[in-house]
């Protein structure tokens, strides 16, 4: 062999002899062999075990390891997915980890050991190229990957699978063939059996290439990655991102910032593809003050005047409440309107004082509607061009409240009081509450 992959996996220290380790133990050649080799280096090792139930063999191997388990007195925890959908590989793979973490949890160990190795780096590198990717995708497989509050470790991503096929035979390592893995279907063993064979025609020392291309995209992006950071802490608030500051930046760390903005926000939940990044940096160099770009899971990137942000887009509630008397009105559990008479002694930073004659209720409180006026100290203006000259972000505008008389805009609570003939003898006095 090569390489004496058990002196390799114990030179990396990525672990104690003593510490909890989850391995991820599907029964193929690769976990079982990563098994045998953390088993000998870990006494407190727990396998977690997934039956995909896409196989009949599935139920005979999920036996197998348990009864594996059981007799070397190591503890074993299995789950299996029953439901399938469209887009099985990526629902299992969220489900599969999931359940990782949760044994994590329940053993307090803040690792999991799963079998990729270089081949699989290969590969994965290859198919992202062709399928494309964020920047940093492709660089592969991290051989160490931090998710919330555990680590995702590969101790053999620099074994090739050559090397993990002479180890299982020269410790009789028992393993299940999963028969998946001869079937084209699949876009990996596509390039397993078919794309990377031929480029190793052209170039023998393809896996060299292909591991030195990403680490010169992980050194890149390690750098691009404290630009950003460097970056947001400069020109960034409350998430809010400034604008100018942004269309200064390179085209590569307008992309990385925009990445950090979906990553906070959806918890990384939204991945945006390079087109729509080339759609949000047009929309930014543009010259309309106000847009929006739909990203999936009903998330908008917003840019508003000067600043650009990400945000959940929530649908808008119609609020249209009539005001008959005097009392208090209330628009949600957070905010009402007063009405009275009387001047009450208040701390309230928004109230109206609204001069009449004889009638003045009906009063109507709702969201602006198009034509919508109000009448200033010279003329009337539209309550459109206002909100404009005031600079209220468009995502604000449709979701203000105005105080209206019929049709006429009375008041905009926090932004902008309609003229009042102050002959009128009598007053009312309107106070928002929040």
């Amino acid at each position: 062999m090569k390489t004496n992959i058990v002196e390799h996996v114990k030179d990396k220290k990525l672990f104690t002899e003593t510490e909890p380790i989850v391995v991820a133990l599907s029964g193929g050649i690769d976990s079982m062999v990563l098994f045998d080799i953390i088993h000998q280096l870990n006494n407190n090792v727990i396998i977690a075990h997934v039956n995909h139930n896409k196989r009949s063999e599935s139920i005979v191997e999920y036996k197998y390891i348990e009864t594996m388990a059981n007799e070397i007195n190591i503890p074993f925890e299995g789950y299996s997915i029953e439901e399938t959908t469209d887009n099985f590989h990526h629902e299992s793979r969220l489900k599969r980890y999931e359940f990782f973490r949760a044994i994590a949890q329940k053993y307090h160990s803040t690792k999991i050991v799963v079998a990729h190795h270089l081949d699989d780096q290969v590969e994965t590198v290859l198919m992202r190229i062709v399928r494309g990717t964020s920047f940093s995708g492709y660089s592969g497989i991290k051989e160490i990957r931090y998710d919330r509050n555990v680590s995702i470790i590969r101790p053999l991503m620099e074994i090739t699978k050559e090397d993990i096929v002479e180890y299982s035979k020269e410790n009789n390592i028992k393993f299940f063939e999963d028969s998946s893995n001869s079937e084209d279907i699949y876009t990996r063993n596509r390039f397993r059996h078919n794309i990377i064979p031929l480029l190793k025609e052209e170039n023998p020392n393809l896996n060299k290439k292909i591991i030195q291309l990403a680490e010169y995209i992980d050194s890149a992006n390690e750098v691009l990655e404290e630009k950003t950071k460097e970056f947001l802490k400069a020109y960034s608030m409350y998430s809010n991102v400034s604008l100018v500051d942004f269309n200064n930046l390179n085209k590569v760390l307008k992309i990385k910032v925009i990445q950090h903005m979906v990553n906070n926000t959806t918890n990384n939940t939204v991945e945006v593809s390079y087109e729509q990044y080339n759609a949000i940096i047009d929309i930014c160099l543009s010259s309309t003050p106000n847009q929006t770009y739909s990203l999936p899971n009903t998330y908008l990137f917003v840019k508003e005047y000067d600043v650009i942000y990400i945000k959940k887009e929530v649908p808008i509630i119609p609020i249209s409440i009539e005001v008959t008397k005097e009392g208090e009105y209330f628009v949600d559990d957070n905010k009402s309107y007063i009405f009275s008479n009387n001047k009450i002694t208040h701390n309230y930073r928004n109230y109206f004082e609204l001069c009449y004659n004889e009638l003045v209720f009906p009063l109507h409180i709702r969201q602006r509607k198009n034509g919508d006026k109000m009448s200033l100290k010279i003329g009337s203006k539209k309550v459109k061009d206002i909100l404009i000259d005031k600079k209220i972000p468009k995502s604000e505008r449709d979701r203000l409240l105005v105080l209206t008389n019929d049709d006429v805009v009375l008041w905009i609570p926090g932004v902008k009081k309609s003229h009042q003939d102050q002959q009128n003898p009598k007053k009312l006095y309107i106070y928002e509450v929040e």
